[in-house]
């Protein structure tokens, strides 16, 4: 620890002069986000939740390579295996309570609701807004846990713009990336945009392909704006390595059983939005999106096979959002929106019986489920003195079809035939719940740079497609929609060359959807927590801003427990107690930047461990560095290294029926690259 703290110590060492006013000051100042209003910028000073925004700036000189590591900094804010977990949501099912938006779309899939952070390529991106315990009045249930909003770039002014970039690092990673684009006319431009990067993993027979390319369009309206784009994503390797036991943790961590496995993710996205000024007060905005996926996986069919051997998994979705807003005062309006999600999605699969150990033994499943969903909103801000209230209410009925035909074959003798004839067992079920969202807010502006404020807000969520194709039906016979009922006060200001924001919280759960790994092949994994939680925290944030340097923290306090059912008293697992960051940016001459960020996770339960018996996962301190330098002549040169001092770690471990399993993380990795802009 005292190494790592060393880092920051030089760099502080550096530059000893402070109370100088900058532009990071200024930024922060000035500071926006547009996750509530869709495209009129909203001051943080303004928003009732402990908002954090990295802006597009910020990512270059920090040297963040994807939007992943652009988050690993955000107070309540945990990245496991890619999955994001936001103010205690326990692993493997944040995701599902976190709307991820680009351009105010969501990128959470209807048929598993997670989005893949690697399908949004950082060069694109202006600023990322992050909004814990907010957006579900105008988002959905699925917002519960917060939204995450990324805002790409706007096409620049100019006649010709580009950009073309590479990256080469360990375990063979190589990226390329480019874009280029034109202003046809005075209000008509457009640009094309393509990523392409490869890399082997951490674990042996991982292999990840990425292939990105988008073509975009947007005419500039009187008083608005019209935008199309087209977008073409592709994963294809072998994306997933089974979790060690204890014993196969500490012999290899670099083991993998199943090396072999393939997949692919397609998806091709179709995205229409407009914004316009009707009357002086009046606005109309909208998106609609047409989504086609294609998911399939095959494992080997070898002895380290597991349970289930190949999916195949399509799926055709819409989504339509409209509002209105009309602005009756300063700094108040009333916005009036309805959405519209429909999916469609066919998924083959064919395994082997996981409760019997007779290789020869499979099923094969085909599933046919619809769901749509609707749902209205109206969100009221209303401005007096230096008060500002918030009042938003949103009904939402989601409907869930499903059609499942199960063939079933039994244990074949010695001459490959079958002992017993096949067998089909079918199925039909139907869920559709109603769910209605509250928002409460009041924000009290002491000055132009201070303000304290208090919320609530009271959020549904459905089981996702997912949830209730996979749904344990045996231990929750009825599917419930989970509740979490936050409460919260905070507080932000700027002093000097100080920026501070503290918020306390207090969230309530009731009918939780919780996740059981060791459930995965006997019928369902998914089911509702009997009983209600509840998490209380604490979040603390500083930068201090002195010339070239800025140095900035983040502290997260959180108990969470089990607050009535079988396990009352209980500590949440998965969920750590303490997460905490600091770091530090130093422009060491014009246009070369330092960076160092520290992240510090605490110990938790492990996840799916509610009897707390089994002890606890424990701690880990990372350390990433970067150096970049821009040119003036548009060429930027950078590198780094994360995971600076190689600590050997894993950032999920859980409990399957009686045993603990670990997926490591990897050691010290090196990154260096080139970027050009025109």
């Amino acid at each position: 620890m005292s190494k790592k703290l060393m880092i920051l110590g030089l760099i502080v060492a550096a530059n000893t002069y402070g109370g100088q006013l900058d532009k990071n000051y200024t930024t922060k100042l000035n500071e926006s986000v547009i996750t509530t209003e869709r495209y009129e910028e909203t001051p943080v000073l303004e928003i009732s939740k402990n908002v954090t925004v990295v802006t597009g700036e910020e990512i270059e000189e920090r040297g963040y390579k994807n939007v992943e590591e652009a988050l690993t900094m955000i107070p309540s804010l945990n990245l496991i295996e890619g999955e994001i977990s936001i103010r205690g949501q326990v692993p493997k099912m944040g995701n599902r309570t976190v709307v991820i938006l680009v351009d105010g779309v969501p990128q959470n899939g209807m048929d598993n609701r997670v989005a893949d952070l690697d399908f949004i390529p950082i060069e694109q991106v202006e600023k990322i807004e992050v909004l814990p315990s907010g957006g579900a009045v105008m988002y959905g249930g699925n917002a519960s846990a917060g939204v995450i909003n990324i805002v790409t770039k706007d096409n620049p002014d100019k006649k010709y713009w580009g950009r073309v970039g590479t990256e080469i690092g360990s375990f063979k990673y190589r990226k390329f990336n480019g874009t280029v684009g034109t202003k046809i006319t005075n209000r008509l431009s457009s640009s094309v945009d393509y990523s392409t990067s490869d890399k082997k993993g951490y674990r042996r027979g991982e292999k990840t392909d990425l292939d990105f390319v988008q073509a975009s369009a947007d005419y500039k309206l009187d008083a608005g704006n019209i935008g199309f784009k087209y977008s073409h994503n592709k994963r294809d390797g072998s994306g997933r390595a089974n979790a060690l036991s204890r014993k196969e943790y500490e012999q290899d961590k670099k083991s993998n059983k199943y090396i072999g496995r393939n997949s692919k993710d397609i998806q091709d996205k179709y995205i229409l939005n407009f914004d316009k000024k009707l009357t002086s007060n009046l606005e109309a905005s909208g998106v609609l999106e047409y989504r086609e996926r294609e998911y399939k996986y095959r494992y080997p069919d070898d002895k380290n096979r597991p349970g289930y051997l190949n999916r195949d998994k399509k799926t055709d979705s819409f989504y339509s959002n409209i509002q209105l807003k009309y602005n009756y005062g300063n700094k108040s309006n009333v916005i009036i929106g309805t959405d519209y999600s429909k999916a469609k999605v066919k998924e083959k699969s064919y395994g082997y019986d996981g409760d019997l150990k007779d290789p020869i033994l499979y099923n094969k499943k085909n599933t046919d489920t619809n769901f749509y969903a609707i749902g209205g909103y109206i969100l009221n801000k209303l401005s007096y003195d230096k008060f500002l209230f918030t009042q938003g209410v949103r009904v939402e009925k989601n409907v869930f079809d499903e059609d499942i035909d199960a063939l079933k074959t039994y244990k074949k003798n010695k001459k490959n035939y079958f002992v017993k004839p096949l067998e089909h067992e079918y199925s039909h079920s139907k869920f559709s719940p109603t769910n209605t969202d509250y928002e409460l807010t009041a924000n009290y502006l002491l000055d132009k740079d201070k303000s304290v404020y208090v919320s609530f807000n009271s959020v549904k969520r459905s089981p996702t497609l997912t949830e209730y194709s996979g749904w344990d039906i045996k231990d929750s016979p009825t599917r419930k929609s989970q509740q979490l009922d936050t409460i919260e006060l905070g507080t932000k200001a700027l002093f000097d060359n100080i920026y501070l924001a503290a918020a306390t919280f207090y969230i309530h759960g009731k009918n939780e959807i919780m996740y059981d790994p060791a459930k995965l092949n006997k019928g369902g994994s998914f089911y509702n927590l009997n009983g209600k939680t509840e998490r209380k925290g604490i979040e603390l944030i500083s930068e201090q801003y002195f010339g070239n340097l800025t140095l900035r923290q983040n502290f997260t306090y959180m108990d969470n427990k089990l607050a009535s059912g079988r396990y009352k008293g209980n500590k949440i697992p998965g969920v750590p107690w303490i997460t905490a960051g600091a770091g530090a940016t130093y422009e060491i001459i014009e246009n070369l930047f330092l960076n160092a960020d520290l992240k510090y996770t605490g110990k938790s339960y492990f996840a799916n461990d509610f009897k707390n018996e089994n002890g606890k996962a424990s701690s880990h301190t990372l350390t990433d560095i970067s150096l970049r330098y821009n040119m003036e002549n548009g060429l930027s040169i950078y590198g780094g290294i994360d995971n600076l001092f190689g600590k050997k770690y894993y950032n999920y471990a859980y409990l399957s029926g009686n045993d603990i399993k670990y997926s490591p993380a990897p050691e010290r990795t090196y990154y260096v690259g080139l970027d050009y802009k025109f």
